[in-house]
């Protein structure tokens, strides 16, 4: 029996209860609870640093986590525990290393980092396919020496080695000012290298001269030796900007987006550029996002959508890689800089962020805290439970009886899902019924809804007993977007899906596509039913299903895929490849990122031989295994595989399973890490883990000479 999953606590649930006429604009993030990493006790120190702060007070900042393979978290930060360096040889801030076991909710201290005599601050983690993880870090003696050590654990975490030096400058005590090598953040690019991105101050007497820019580094060694610098972000322009802070993430189209403070010539407002492979960029400074400023942080989201804070605790959301960009009704933190600074924001769950801060403390400086919050993204209701709590309506007569929502409308009332479900690519869809003659719709992307008529903006999908199926965009009017005959009788159960990917809108009645449409006006808001003019209707079953990629070949086309071999077709909504001996495969063209991911899609052998969904591939080219990347399959000997490629096979695992050729079966993937389960009509048949790739494209693949079909390929 479906019931309604929203993710949301009983706060949550009490908030809504008693507010539910409000609804968030622009959502769609909601804060839970909150927890702290680490909080130093103050102590008497022995006077001010170097740079005039006060270790006793310092408590701790500038936290940064890192979700192992295994599941668990570990955290970084800077603390003060001694009297600085000027006044003790071994002093200077320091790095301390802490694991949670319990998807961040409680911290156990592991280790503590030192570079005696210099303050050791900014530190970010990653870690490699071997399991090693690196530490990237700022060492600093002010006006005289800046470095940027990475040290390495092969333990979790619970000793650490040092490693290499990223960058520095150093010069005779008190000749250098200012001009240091600061925050450094480390990532993948897609061939598996490191790339630690940073801010470099080594320019300011350069001809030309940059006050500050971003620069860059990759290491194809793991972090053992760095290449030569390259620029990332600049502004040639203008010698008094100075772009700083960076922070960088992988977007689920495969592109990399950079973001970074601007400071002397902008405020500190937050800028970001985009790069195809993470290793070049453009010149300049790229685009502004509204609403933020001082070090920001930004995270690439499971379901597509982008995620960035900055020192004024604003949570700021793009749905279309960072184009337009909308702020969440709530800040994360209550003020900002200096008060709450250097954020940081992590996925922790399907419907969850997690918002890391150096918070304000009563008896001085700052402690490390967690805030959490619902996220909100799968979505179902089937009326069971004899309510409609989560729900906002506006006009008609509603009603939850008999396991279904109903409502009496003179003037196409609507109820839409409150708080937002505002999403990138997503289906809808639900059991309607008209119990006498008029229309019904879904209608999704809905921001601004108002009563009246057409008053919200957002698109609408619908049947009519006129015999029609529509869909059409609102903006307070109404404009026809495309329509079908269908017949429509009242008393009659429909079920009403649409599917949007990327602004393509497809819509199906009783699983038959009917509309096929692309239109890129809105692209973010929430879910809802909407009835018709003078007539009662019936929801039922409603679902909101998020993906970052979704095709059932129902236009009997493949945009956006690019074919190695075989000989391909489309015919009746299924993608069909005649394969030659050496096998073919078919990758669509975006790349998909994340720890945690499904894929799924149906398989048909017409005859002998074999097919199989491949993911996280790269380097692909004509040849049966040319590529890098993971596959799994099912072959009409009656046999299950999981298995790595890099232009060659290497078995991972098998099971058998009675296969019969002519006949459709269901493959999926639950990629969890480097964790694999494999299953075939959701009997789970293999459990592997292996760390070798990451990063890549989503594909199909078949050989020996067979006929083999694909149909409903999806990862979410």
């Amino acid at each position: 029996m479906l019931r309604r999953v929203m993710c949301a606590g009983i706060a949550l649930l009490i908030m809504l209860l008693m507010v539910p006429q409000v609804l968030a604009e622009g959502g769609p993030a909601t804060v839970q609870s909150e927890v702290t990493v680490n909080n130093i006790p103050v102590f008497t120190d022995a006077g001010t640093d170097a740079r005039g702060i006060n270790p006793g007070t310092f408590g701790s900042e500038y936290g940064r986590l890192l979700q192992l393979s295994n599941g668990h978290w570990l955290s970084v930060y800077t603390i003060y525990n001694n009297n600085g360096y000027t006044r003790d040889t071994n002093g200077g801030t320091r790095l301390q290393v802490a694991r949670s076991t319990d998807n961040a909710r409680t911290w156990t201290v592991l280790s503590t980092i030192d570079d005696p005599g210099s303050d050791l601050d900014n530190g970010q983690m990653l870690q490699l396919p071997t399991g090693d993880i690196l530490l990237a870090a700022r060492s600093v003696r002010w006006g005289e020496s800046f470095y940027l050590p990475v040290y390495r654990s092969t333990d979790g975490g619970v000793t650490w080695t040092y490693l290499s030096n990223i960058d520095s400058n150093v010069g005779a005590p008190g000749t250098l000012g200012g001009r240091g090598v600061y925050e450094p953040h480390l990532g993948f690019l897609d061939d598996g290298r490191v790339a630690v991105y940073y801010a470099s101050e080594k320019y300011a007497a350069s001809t030309p001269a940059y006050s500050q820019v971003i620069s860059l580094k990759i290491s194809a060694d793991s972090g053992a030796m760095w290449g030569n610098e390259i620029f990332a972000a600049w502004d040639p322009g203008n010698s008094a900007s100075r772009p700083g802070m960076p922070v960088w993430t992988k977007m689920n189209n495969g592109k990399y987006i950079l973001t970074y403070e601007v400071c002397g010539t902008a405020g500190c407002n937050i800028y970001y550029k985009v790069s195809e492979d993470g290793a070049t960029w453009s010149s300049g400074l790229g685009n502004p996002i509204p609403n933020q400023n001082g070090a920001p942080y930004i995270l690439s989201l499971s379901d597509g959508r982008l995620a960035v804070t900055s020192n004024n605790s604003k949570l700021s959301f793009s749905n279309d890689y960072g184009a337009t960009w909308y702020t969440n009704d709530e800040v994360l933190w209550p003020g900002g800089f200096p008060d709450y600074y250097w954020a940081s924001l992590y996925q922790t769950g399907d419907h969850e962020l997690a918002a890391m801060t150096s918070a304000l403390r009563s008896e001085g400086g700052h402690n490390v805290k967690i805030k959490f919050l619902t996220l909100p993204t799968r979505f179902s209701d089937d009326f069971s439970d004899g309510n409609d709590v989560g729900w906002t309506k506006y006009e008609g007569t509603w009603t939850v009886s008999s396991g279904a929502y109903q409502v009496t409308s003179a003037n196409a009332a609507k109820s839409v899902i409150n708080p937002y479900i505002s999403l990138v690519n997503y289906s809808a869809e639900a059991d309607v019924t008209l119990n006498d003659a008029g229309q019904a719709s879904l209608i999704f992307d809905v921001t601004g809804p108002a009563n009246g008529t057409d008053h919200f903006k957002g698109y609408g999908a619908g049947i009519d007993t006129n015999g029609t199926v529509w869909l059409g965009k609102f903006n307070n009017n109404y404009t026809e977007l495309s329509k079908a005959s269908v017949p429509i009788s009242s008393g009659s159960k429909y079920h009403l899906k649409v599917v949007k990917n990327f602004g393509r809108i497809q819509v199906y009645v009783d699983g038959v596509l009917k509309l096929d449409h692309t239109d890129t006006s809105y692209n973010r808001g929430t879910v809802g039913v909407r009835g018709g003019f003078g007539n009662t209707v019936r929801f039922d079953n409603i679902v909101v299903t998020p993906h970052t990629y979704s095709n059932s070949f129902d236009s009997n086309s493949d945009p956006g895929w690019i074919r190695y071999g075989g000989t391909w077709s489309l015919q009746d909504g299924i993608y069909t490849v005649d394969s030659p001996t050496a096998f073919a495969k078919s990758v669509f063209n975006q790349r998909t990122t994340g720890l945690n991911y499904t894929i799924e899609g149906d398989i048909r052998l017409h005859d002998s031989g074999e097919g199989s969904l491949i993911w996280n591939t790269t380097q692909l080219a004509v040849g049966t295994d040319s590529f890098k990347g993971y596959g799994a399959g099912i072959k009409a000997d009656g046999s299950v595989w999981l298995g790595k490629f890099n232009n060659n096979y290497t078995n991972l695992g098998g099971a058998s399973f009675s296969i019969n050729p002519g006949e459709w079966y269901s493959l999926k993937i639950v990629v969890t890490g480097p964790r694999m389960q494999v299953y075939v009509n959701n009997n789970p048949l293999i459990d592997r883990t292996d760390y070798t790739y990451h990063n890549g494209s989503l594909g199909v693949r078949a050989g020996y000479n067979n006929k083999v079909s694909f149909d409903n390929i999806r990862m979410y």
